[in-house]
């Protein structure tokens, strides 16, 4: 089976998306910790919202926060729990406007 890659990648670099973020994983909530390093399972790690092996681009705004363990266990789905975190806040961690 062949994967086909985005059309669209633009360099990450993940310290930016950590920042953006404000250092809390996207799938679940919790708050990273930078000193945690690989391989430990609440280190950061970038997380694509739409995976790449599902037609997602690796761009800025594909891309998110989570713990390396968040993130090895969505794999390569599209998870809806995100979807609830976002909607509890934006990116950064500041409430939505009603």
């Amino acid at each position: 089976m062949r994967i086909e890659l985005a059309d669209q990648a633009e360099p990450i670099v993940p310290a930016d998306v950590h920042a953006r973020d404000g250092w809390t994983c996207r799938l679940c909530g919790g708050p990273i910790d930078p000193e945690f390093a690989w391989p430990d399972p609440m280190s950061a790690s970038v997380d694509h919202i739409v995976p790449l092996a599902a037609g997602g681009a690796h761009t800025m705004a594909n891309v998110q926060s989570a713990h390396l363990g968040c993130n090895s266990r969505k794999r390569d789905r599209v998870d809806d729990h995100q979807t609830m975190i976002e909607s509890k806040t934006d990116i950064g961690g500041i409430p939505p406007s009603p």
